[in-house]
C-alpha cells in the first residue's frame, strides 16, 4: 500500500513543490493573521473575537466573488501578485498608523491571502487528474500540517510585534518561491486536457451536506463537548490530548488521501463519519482518560480524511477546467464560514446530550453518501486494483524465487 502512494503519479515533483509551497504559505499566512497580529491590530475596546468572527464571514465573501473573477485570469499571476500585495501590506503595520487604519490593513491582508489560497487549489486542480488527486492532495496535506504545527507550536509562541512582521513577510514571500527557482516553473497551458465532467446538481447537494453539516458540528456541538472536557483534566492531560488530535490531523490527511484513490470517494467519506460518530459516542457514555484520547485521536482523523477531501479531493472532481475556482471555492466558502459562526453560536449543554446529538446527526449524514454516486470512475478504481495485486504477485514471485 505505501508503495501505491507514489505509484503512477504523474504530477512532477517540481509542480508538487511549488503547489505545496503556494498552500502552505496562504494557509499559514491566514492563522498567523489571527495569532499573532490581530491583538496588537485590533483597535482598543473592540472585542476581538468579535473581529475574529467577523474576518472569517468577510473570507467567505471574498471567496464568493473572487472565484468569479479568478477564473477570468492567469492563475500563476493572481498567486504571485497576491504575495507581492501581502509583503507590502504586512510592512505597513510596521508605520505609525491609526488603529482604524491597522484594522483596514488586516482586512486587505485576509482578502489577499484567500483569494491566493483559493487560486492554488484550482492550479492543483488543473495539475492533477482524478486517479492521483487524493494521493497527492494527502501528500501536500502531509506536509502542510507538518511544518504548519510546527511555525505554530514551535516558532510563532515567544515572538514579539516585530518578529510576527518578519515572519509574516517571509511566509507571504513564500510563493515567490515559483519565481526565483527556475527549476521549478511550470506552465499551466502544458498541462495535458482532460475531457470535461458534468455533474447533475444532486450529485453536487449529496456530496456537499456532509461537509457543511460536519463543519458546523466541529464548531458549536464538538466544541461544547471539548470545552466540557479541558474543565474536568489537568493542563498536562490537555496537552498530551492536543498531541494527539494533531497526530490524528497529519496521519488523516495522508490517510484519507490514499484511500480515496485506492477505495474511492465514497468510502473514505463514510468510513470517517462513521469513525467520527462511534468515538463521539463514547465520550458521551464514558469520562475517562483513555476515553478521551481516542475520541481527540479520533476526530483529528476524521478532520484530517474530510480536510483532504473537502478541499483538495472532491471539488476537483466535480468540476472542469471552465469552472474549477467556482466549484473548489465551495469548499474553502463553507470552511470558513463554519468558522465564522463558531465565534457567535455558544452551544452549551451537558456532555451526554451534546455527544448523543453529534451521533445522531453524524450517523444520518451518511445518507447523502450513500446516495451519491462514485466520482472515481470504476475503470480507474479497477485499474488501480489490478496495479496492486500485480505488484503483490511480483513481491511473491521474487520472495519465491529467492
Amino acid at each position: 500500500m505505501l508503495g501505491f502512494l507514489r505509484t503512477e503519479i504523474r504530477m512532477s515533483k517540481s509542480s508538487f513543490f511549488v503547489v505545496a509551497i503556494f498552500f502552505f504559505a496562504f494557509y499559514e499566512s491566514y492563522y498567523f493573521l489571527f495569532s499573532n497580529l490581530l491583538e496588537p491590530v485590533v483597535p482598543f475596546g473592540l472585542d476581538s473575537l468579535v473581529v475574529q468572527g467577523a474576518l472569517h464571514f468577510f473570507t467567505a465573501i471574498i471567496l464568493l466573488f473572487g472565484s468569479i473573477i479568478i477564473q477570468k485570469f492567469n492563475k500563476l499571476k493572481i498567486i504571485y501578485f497576491c504575495s507581492i500585495i501581502n509583503c507590502l501590506l504586512t510592512l505597513l503595520l510596521l508605520g505609525n498608523l491609526f488603529e482604524g487604519f491597522r484594522l483596514i490593513i488586516l482586512f486587505g491582508l485576509v482578502l489577499f491571502v484567500s483569494l491566493g489560497m483559493l487560486t492554488t487549489l484550482g492550479v492543483f486542480g488543473i495539475l492533477t487528474v482524478p486517479e492521483e488527486r487524493g494521493r497527492v492532495g494527502g501528500l501536500i496535506g502531509f506536509a502542510v500540517f507538518v511544518l504548519f504545527f510546527i511555525v505554530n507550536y514551535f516558532v510563532v509562541l515567544n515572538l514579539d510585534f516585530f518578529g510576527s512582521i518578519l515572519l509574516g513577510l517571509i511566509l507571504n514571500a513564500l510563493p515567490l518561491v515559483g519565481l526565483i527557482l527556475k527549476s521549478i516553473r511550470f506552465s499551466l497551458g502544458s498541462v495535458r486536457k482532460q475531457p470535461d465532467l458534468y455533474f447533475e446538481r444532486r450529485v453536487f447537494i449529496l456530496y456537499f451536506i456532509p461537509w457543511i453539516v460536519f463543519s458546523l458540528i466541529n464548531v458549536t456541538l464538538a466544541a461544547n463537548t471539548s470545552a466540557i472536557i479541558q474543565q474536568q483534566i489537568s493542563d498536562s492531560l490537555h496537552f498530551t490530548l492536543i498531541s494527539v488530535q494533531v497526530a490524528g490531523v497529519v496521519f488523516g490527511v495522508l490517510l484519507g488521501g490514499l484511500v480515496a484513490d485506492l477505495l474511492g470517494r465514497r468510502f473514505s467519506l463514510v468510513f470517517s463519519l462513521t469513525f467520527f460518530g462511534f468515538c463521539t459516542a463514547l465520550v458521551g457514555l464514558f469520562a475517562s482518560d483513555l476515553v478521551f484520547l481516542v475520541v481527540y485521536g479520533a476526530s483529528g482523523l476524521s478532520w484530517g480524511i474530510l480536510f483532504v477531501l473537502y478541499i483538495f479531493v472532491v471539488w476537483g472532481d466535480l468540476s472542469n477546467q471552465q469552472n474549477g475556482i467556482k466549484i473548489y471555492s465551495i469548499g474553502l466558502i463553507t470552511y470558513f464560514l463554519s468558522s465564522g459562526v463558531g465565534f457567535f453560536v455558544d452551544v452549551s449543554m451537558p456532555i451526554f446530550q451534546s455527544a448523543l446529538l453529534s451521533v445522531m446527526i453524524i450517523f444520518i449524514l451518511n445518507l447523502p453518501v450513500i446516495f451519491a454516486p462514485e466520482l472515481l470512475s470504476s475503470h480507474v478504481l479497477d485499474k488501480i486494483r489490478m496495479k496492486m495485486h500485480m505488484g503483490a504477485v511480483k513481491k511473491l514471485q521474487k520472495k519465491n524465487q529467492g
